[in-house]
């Protein structure tokens, strides 16, 4: 059966992405920044080889990179009390867009964040088993 691997971002700043999914998410850095010539670096974040973000940082001249309006967000899962958690990113510097607040169906706190390349990300807690 086929199963969900990553996704696979753009980034403007590697180190300044890496610490932001590392040190203020708390995902690991699986591996890397690996450096390829001519191409570009990358590194791989999450909790998991199971599902996972990959970082690139294009090597080729080009424009910053900018959010599409196809795309819309990251999700990621915060163990713990996840208002806490949202008050410390925004103490740390992350812009937060929205909330915390409960979900549409009432069941989790949710809310949103910016990663330093202007992706948002949901934080959810975990859903109750």
């Amino acid at each position: 059966m086929p199963r969900y691997l990553h996704t696979s971002i753009f980034v403007n700043d590697m180190s300044e992405s890496i610490d932001f999914y590392t040190k203020k998410l708390g995902l690991k850095l699986l591996d890397g920044p690996n450096h390829f010539p001519g191409n570009a670096d990358m590194a791989f974040v999450g909790a998991d080889w199971n599902s996972y973000i990959e970082l690139v940082y294009d090597l080729e001249e080009h424009p910053p990179y900018e959010v599409g309006n196809r795309y819309e967000h990251l999700a990621v899962e915060v163990d713990g009390d996840l208002p806490a958690f949202v008050e410390r990113l925004q103490a740390g510097g992350v812009k937060v867009i929205k909330g915390p607040k409960k979900s549409p169906g009432g069941t989790r706190w949710i809310a949103f964040v910016e990663d330093p390349n202007g992706i948002p990300v949901e934080l959810l807690e975990p859903r109750s088993r």
